[in-house]
């Protein structure tokens, strides 16, 4: 009985001492959950919820900021192409590069995207901060812009540094509103192009790193993303520069990247936006800000939907598009839109279920409208015609063999075509009373293309290719060589001899800008021009003046059905722009209606 005691007592002793062994080995997770680091606390929701999944936007969609890199090492055909299988998949039309800088870094950028894919990137340049403290600073930078933009560069972007690190030898910060930066502004304004630009950064990335920071998250894995202490300028002063710049700047348009560079003030942006028309707005990497504040986010994108664009800062990703169009479209509640750009704060985000007007103008309208405003048609193409558009010409051209160029139609072969006249736009008694005529060949390499026209006097003083040309004395023609695709040839030539050679997409109608349409080699245009009456040079007086042109079919391959064989249609439109005595008048041979670029309306070429 004693030894059975003693055995049960030794039972019960070693069965309490290995379950406080086991519970010694074991954490107290009671304990160690009061000691859990904020870094690792990842709540997951335990609320029910509607989840939309849109594959694709209700419009298709221009995203107005984004960064792709620039230079031919970087933007490889297979790089490219990854960019478009997400672009199509996501249904996003254009992608904005910011990333094309300036030389010859930024002809590589546009030779791979818009160049190479008209229609679907355009590209922005930089300007460059080195050397600031020169005298000729300045003029170096406005002249080199003016190049960028000759060069296909659709605006034109800062970054944060402006205002924020950018400094001078003295440790001075150069301002954003700073007055060697205004011929910048004129450059763009001139030329009607748009800045882009992010100044600051959200508001919590100016306060201590502390307990109080709703951002803790991003600034305790990016510390250099914090600009709090005395080496870095207040935010307010930042924005108040960029608010002096817009104000001082009326022609210049400008878009202010992540909601005005201030998501978390709507107030303040409205009042940006009621007191500056040349002030926009796009809501990339920001949709973390408006969709914590749905109601408001939702009365200011519906009070500005002119005014608003959309725009991602993310390298194109079917995914990350995806999140911005459940933030827009849907009243989906309490959604994580961190895959839309990374982790901002610790809040989850509501949807704002926009109009479908409002989303048609957020997602392309408005960035048509800024985008591609250089690109419209001259103010004459604008006037409304009164008489009913007749039935687009057709026009048979014949086949010779291949000549030189002389400026004057002199070479016997023009014998073989006749004159056809190209009709004034609208037929007003008010207008110009010059003619203005042409005609057209083909070869086994190339077509011909012979213009000539009274006239008065010369407006020509741009002396460079590649400028605006409509602006003065023009002669046009458009080639749309293959029906099948929406992409069109135009071709401007000044009295002068100067040139815009330049390719056009245009979906269903949507006029999408144009790319310069650069060219080497045996892709050459051989032009000439040649004065009657007068001397060529600008403002000369002159009873008129031709203009002959070759337009090799090694430059026009890429847009389909070239070289043309013996019935080969093209549609086409030939077209004339004069300024005399204060006041423009415009010729057509297909009749258009506001806009030369109505190609539908087009004439047919019928090649012998």
């Amino acid at each position: 009985m004693k030894r059975s005691c003693l055995i049960l007592v030794l039972c019960f002793a070693f069965t309490q001492l290995w379950e406080c062994r086991t519970l010694a080995a074991e954490p107290d997770t009671q304990a160690n959950i009061r000691e859990l680091k904020l870094r690792d606390w990842q709540p997951q929701p335990m609320l029910v919820s509607k989840k939309t999944q849109l594959e694709r936007p209700k419009y298709a969609a221009i995203d107005v900021h984004n960064h792709l890199g620039g230079g031919k090492q970087t933007l490889t055909p297979d790089c490219v192409a990854g960019y478009l299988e997400e672009m199509n998949a996501a249904g996003v039309r254009t992608v904005v590069n910011l990333d094309g800088g300036w030389g010859e870094r930024l002809k590589e950028t546009v030779a791979a995207l818009d160049e190479a894919h008209p229609g679907r990137f355009l590209t922005f340049a930089l300007v460059d901060f080195a050397g600031i403290d020169v005298d000729d600073w300045s003029e170096r930078e406005a002249k080199r812009l003016e190049e960028s933009f000759a060069a296909g560069a659709k605006g034109l972007k800062f970054h944060k540094s402006l205002g924020l690190t950018v400094r001078y030898r003295d440790g001075r910060l150069m301002k954003v509103d700073d007055p060697k930066l205004a011929p910048i502004w004129r450059v763009c304004a001139n030329h009607r192009k748009p800045v882009m630009i992010h100044v600051a950064d959200p508001a919590a990335f100016f306060t201590p790193l502390d307990t109080k920071n709703e951002r803790w998250h991003e600034l305790n894995e990016h510390p250099n993303w914090l600009f709090f202490g005395e080496q870095f300028p207040q935010r307010q002063e930042i924005l108040a520069q960029l608010e002096r710049v817009v104000a001082a700047n009326p022609d210049t348009t400008f878009i202010g990247a992540h909601c005005g560079n201030n998501a978390e003030d709507l107030q303040e942006v409205a009042r940006w936006l009621d007191a500056y028309p040349n002030f926009y707005v796009d809501i990339d990497a920001r949709i973390s800000e408006l969709g914590r504040q749905p109601y408001t986010a939702r009365k200011f994108l519906i009070k500005y939907q002119d005014r608003v664009m959309f725009g991602t800062d993310t390298t194109p990703r079917r995914n990350a598009f995806r999140i911005y169009y459940r933030f827009l479209e849907t009243d989906d509640e309490y959604f994580d839109c961190s895959e839309s750009h990374h982790l901002q704060g610790f809040w989850m985000i509501y949807g704002v279920h926009l109009p479908d007007e409002v989303l048609e103008k957020i997602y392309y309208k408005n960035a048509e409208r800024v985008l591609f405003a250089p690109a419209e048609a001259p103010a004459a193409t604008k006037t409304s015609l009164k008489e009913v558009a007749p039935k687009p010409p057709t026009l048979r051209v014949p086949r010779v063999d291949d000549f030189k160029v002389s400026g004057d139609g002199s070479n016997a072969a023009w014998g073989k075509a006749e004159w056809t006249p190209l009709h004034r736009r609208p037929a007003a008694s008010d207008l110009l009373a010059y003619d203005a005529k042409f005609k057209m060949l083909s070869s086994k390499t190339g077509v011909y293309v012979l213009f000539s026209g009274s006239d008065a006097r010369l407006t020509a003083t741009m002396k460079a290719d590649f400028l605006d040309l409509w602006n003065e004395d023009v002669y046009e023609f458009f080639f749309w060589t293959d029906e099948r695709l929406p992409i069109y040839f135009e071709y401007e030539i000044s009295p002068l001899g100067y040139e815009l050679p330049i390719i056009i997409p245009n979906v269903d109608g949507k006029f999408l800008g144009w790319r310069p349409w650069h060219y080497e080699g045996d892709r050459k245009i051989q032009k000439a021009t040649a004065i009657v009456g007068g001397e060529k040079e600008s403002g000369a007086k002159a009873t008129g003046w031709t203009a002959e042109i070759f337009v090799p079919y090694s430059l026009l391959v890429p847009l389909g059905n070239v070289p043309p064989k013996s019935g080969t249609r093209w549609r086409a439109n030939f077209y004339r722009v004069d300024y005399d005595e204060s006041r423009d008048t415009a010729w057509d041979w297909a009749r258009v209606g506001p806009s030369f670029h109505e190609y539908q309306k087009f004439g047919t070429l019928v090649f012998e």
